[in-house]
């Protein structure tokens, strides 16, 4: 367990065993498509659904997924999203072009559909030469065919296991460092199955990406959030009825939508809650930050950076289940988490807040010790 001795070991990278017992880290999922598809701006029509292939196939709403607000302001970028059930991917390309109609600019986005978002990177490369050729060559459509024909004959029907880890190498890094210690209240969200939008300006990829690395940090055996990706005012409806779910969106309207759509938005390295205020670190936080900063300080540039990505996720699987584990302890035993509870698993009196509403959340037979007089604090918002 992780102790709260602040001599103990920091994590290693060297015992690649445990963290294979500790990550979840593959998933059964088809490598077939669906779709593969065209979506351009039309300067009088706005986004549309230039071609698709097979024609009847729904794409309805991926106009807006695949080419997002503020696509004219990069010349590349790639998003993933969700589509009716399935997953989308999209690589988008910008061209200067010297005529009226297209005002200067012709922007168009490539993308294929499949069942899970985790066999749709493979394609991120592919995806970005036939961008570039479709505003190259505008209506030429027979080498999008032949892409999609040729991969599905090849990789067959029969489901194959998928890694569960961010595509791009460094994202995890990268997440923890613009996070900071509130990295741990976005852990804390993903635990309580909670709501998480977060807002992006193009290029997306880097966002999607971080959709992609606080699903891998709730996918254990405790807890698992659905990673939407990129979402648009459009999908409003679908969030509202969503229990669950972790995306990223630069349409600026949906923060003022609240509690109807998020339960959690995150701006930049702030974390907000659905009244728009900021979800403050607690002690434990900043002590378990600092525990796990060491650690990254100590092996960054002495690893490389898949490692450390994976350190990253190591770390948040061991707490999480050193958590519940703990959890399962006490209600086997006398039902009550004691203070060396708390210390065995590297929690503060002041996470107490957010671990009684996680047992009341999860319905656990569990009481939590009432801290002493020096945390009437603490225990006033417990009691409250």
């Amino acid at each position: 367990m992780l102790g709260n001795d602040e001599d103990e070991p920091l994590l290693s990278l060297h015992n690649q065993d445990e963290c294979n017992e500790l990550l979840p880290q593959f998933v059964s999922c088809s490598q077939q498509l669906s779709s593969i598809f065209v979506v351009a701006f039309d300067t009088r029509a706005g986004n549309i659904v230039e071609w698709n292939y097979p024609e009847s196939f729904d794409l309805s709403g991926v106009e807006f997924k695949a080419l997002p607000s503020g696509a004219h302001n990069v010349q590349h970028d790639i998003m993933m999203f969700e589509l009716n059930n399935q997953y989308g991917i999209a690589a988008y390309t910008m061209k200067q072009v010297n005529n009226i109609s297209e005002r200067g600019a012709r922007m168009k986005s490539v993308g294929v559909v499949g069942s899970h978002f985790l066999s749709l990177p493979m394609h991120e490369e592919r995806l970005i030469e036939m961008a570039q050729d479709s505003v190259e060559n505008p209506g030429s459509y027979e080498q999008l065919i032949q892409y999609l024909t040729e991969h599905n004959e090849s990789c067959g029907a029969v489901p194959l296991p998928m890694e569960m880890k961010p595509p791009a190498v460094g994202s995890m890094y990268d997440l923890f460092k613009c996070q900071g210690v509130h990295i741990f209240s976005l852990w804390k969200s993903l635990l309580l199955q909670q709501r998480i939008l977060v807002h992006c300006t193009p290029p997306i990829a880097r966002h999607c990406n971080y959709v992609l690395c606080l699903a891998a940090l709730s996918h254990s055996n405790h807890s698992n959030t659905t990673p939407l990706f990129y979402v648009t005012v459009n999908d409003m409806t679908t969030l509202r009825f969503k229990t669950s779910y972790v995306a990223c969106s630069a349409d600026s309207i949906l923060k003022t939508k609240g509690n109807q759509v998020y339960d959690v938005y995150v701006t930049g390295s702030s974390v907000l809650n659905d009244r728009d205020e900021l979800i403050p670190a607690t002690r434990g936080d900043h002590n378990r930050y600092s525990h796990l900063s060491r650690a990254v300080d100590r092996d960054y540039g002495k690893r490389n950076t898949s490692e450390v990505d994976s350190m990253i996720l190591t770390y948040f699987s061991r707490l999480t289940e050193d958590l519940f584990n703990s959890l399962h302890n006490v209600m086997s035993g006398n039902k009550k988490m004691e203070q060396a509870d708390l210390n065995d698993i590297r929690f503060h009196t002041s996470d107490l807040p957010f671990l009684q509403t996680l047992v009341d959340k999860l319905g656990y037979d569990v009481e939590l010790f009432q801290p002493g007089c020096c945390d009437e604090g603490i225990r006033a918002i417990i009691s409250g």
